[in-house]
């Protein structure tokens, strides 16, 4: 379905198109990927394993990647042609800052990784690595308010504001859409760039550890090496979030063929969920059963 809004009504404009089951699919996987990310970040402190802020800022970036696109439906005008204005107003800018947020957040990771990875291998530390440190801990957020707040002055500023909406609300313009792409490119491209310099050589001091090394200096540091490999899969990941950003560019415009990519798109935080939410130590801390059997036996 399709609709027109401005500042102070809306109206139909084109003929909608009925697409069924899709709109309850992709709301459906929005959910699931919100309820999955919030028990993760809810678990990850009782976990046995610390983790780092960057890692909480990439779960956070995708629960609020998650609610913006689920602020019509819980506002229960997810089916509904002619949401309020303010309503489709926040939720376009919100939708416009999300990705650039996740972006952002598993640059932060990644970099952090790096460092992890360098400290494990040499024992020395980066140059200046608190302040880098300070800098990808606070930039997701920076970019997220930046982008959405770009995004709400451009939609209050249009004397005759157009929204597009599926199941949630998009400002029809050049201006947030080529902001977003611009800076998901941004900051998947250094995604990349360290994830291609680090995994080889990771991969291969894993190697060396596992063959020279004593055995406690390779459980020590073996599970780094198992995140560079996850991480290595993030990447596909966000490549096909940063495609699914530039889809308003590429000439599909119809609400059909977004109905098909935002599905794709609403999978996107349900695979970071599956691969960053299923460690084993996660998973351990909802095996109560296994704990209690653990304990007993220790006090025994």
């Amino acid at each position: 379905m399709a609709f027109h809004a401005n500042s102070h009504a809306q109206s139909s404009s084109e003929r909608p198109v009925d697409l069924g089951v899709r709109l309850d699919i992709f709301l459906t996987l929005q959910v699931i990927g919100l309820i999955g990310s919030v028990v993760v970040l809810f678990t990850a402190p009782f976990s046995s394993i610390s983790r780092q802020v960057t890692w909480y800022n990439f779960f956070i970036s995708w629960t609020v990647f998650c609610i913006s696109y689920l602020l019509l439906f819980f506002a229960g005008q997810g089916h509904s042609r002619e949401p309020p204005f303010a309503l489709c107003l926040v939720q376009s800018s919100m939708t416009y800052a999300a990705s650039p947020f996740a972006a952002s957040a598993t640059l932060g990771m990644v970099i952090q990784l790096y460092f992890n990875i360098c400290i494990s291998l040499t024992g020395t530390r980066v140059k200046r690595e608190r302040v880098w440190d300070g800098i990808i801990r606070v930039l997701p957020y920076i970019v997220f308010f930046g982008v959405l707040v770009i995004s709400l002055i451009v939609g209050l500023a249009l004397e005759d504001a157009h929204f597009s909406t599926i199941s949630y609300c998009s400002l029809e313009t050049v201006v947030p859409g080529r902001l977003t792409a611009a800076l998901v490119v941004f900051f998947l491209v250094p995604v990349l760039v360290l994830n291609g310099i680090r995994l080889p050589r990771a991969q291969r001091s894993s190697f060396t550890l596992k063959t020279n090394s004593s055995d406690h200096l390779s459980e020590a540091v073996q599970p780094f090496f198992c995140v560079v490999h996850d991480q290595g899969i993030q990447i596909n990941v966000h490549s096909c979030d940063s495609i699914l950003t530039l889809r308003s560019d590429i000439g599909c415009d119809s609400d059909d063929g977004l109905a098909d990519l935002d599905i794709v798109m609403a999978c996107i935080p349900n695979a970071a969920v599956l691969i960053f939410g299923t460690h084993k130590d996660l998973l351990q801390v909802w095996m109560f059963w296994k704990r209690k059997k653990t304990s007993k036996q220790f006090l025994e």
